[in-house]
């Protein structure tokens, strides 16, 4: 039994997440705010990378993709430039998301 009662009944953090990433609504409210900060574009990567791990929790084995697809769509979500980014009270220096094109990005 789930420990957050917005989990509802019979959901588990997995189906609690996929249903707000299906949903398109507040998918940030998933997001670990001491990590995101008010970042958007790193907002924007972490919501790439969690697309990418309910990818690899599918519920049948055959619909998860395989390790090598796994790293080849974790190297599209790496950063191509920096940017300024005001997060946690101080200027960083913070990777822009700018994504190649891939055939697996199709799969996000």
């Amino acid at each position: 039994m789930p420990l957050d009662p917005s989990f509802g009944e019979s959901v588990d953090i997995v189906e609690r997440v996929r249903r707000t990433v299906n949903s398109k609504t507040a998918i940030e409210t998933v997001l670990d705010p001491d990590i995101a900060g008010q970042c958007k574009h790193v907002q924007e990567e972490m919501i790439l990378v969690l697309k990418i791990a309910l990818i690899c929790t599918a519920k049948l084995p055959k619909d998860r993709p395989s390790m090598r697809d796994v790293v080849t769509m974790l190297g599209e979500a790496k950063p191509r430039r920096k940017s300024i980014c005001q997060n946690w009270g101080y200027a960083a220096n913070k990777e822009k998301l700018i994504f190649a094109h891939s055939p697996v990005i199709g799969l996000l």
